[in-house]
């Protein structure tokens, strides 16, 4: 599955790493914009976790976000869509990237997400399995 980024070029996915448990899944309707300027730059693996934020439309890496203990919010306040890429891409930290395989609902393994799966965002993800291998 291609990114795309307003520059009218495609990118290829990278990784290749099967994230998948399940052949049943569900991807957000409308894809993903990637704020390029979120991410770090160079490859981003599979299995990403992301998330809407609300003031600007575009998704972050949920592991990026953090809390203003000063002002006692706890990070993830003002973000919304909280789901999981089921591709990698590589991000140039100034092209903003439009995603289309966005999981919203079905299994993935949790060892081969690029992230580790927080107990607070599995509760946000409900229609997620986390599936481990033990």
């Amino acid at each position: 599955m291609p990114f795309y980024t307003p520059k009218f070029e495609v990118t290829d996915f990278s990784g290749g790493k099967g994230i998948l448990a399940s052949d049943h899944l569900q991807y957000l309707e409308a894809g993903a914009t990637l704020d390029a300027t979120a991410f770090p730059t160079g490859d981003i693996g599979a299995g990403k976790l992301i998330a809407r934020n609300t003031s600007t439309g575009k998704f972050e890496p949920v592991a990026d976000i953090t809390g203003d203990e000063e002002e006692g919010t706890t990070g993830l306040e003002g973000f919304d869509e909280f789901s999981v890429l089921e591709y990698g891409f590589t991000n140039d930290g100034k092209n903003d990237l439009i995603a289309g395989s966005v999981i919203v609902r079905g299994s993935v393994y949790e060892a081969k997400l690029a992230d580790e799966v927080s107990n607070e965002f599995k509760a946000l993800t409900p229609m997620i399995r986390y599936v481990s291998h033990k």
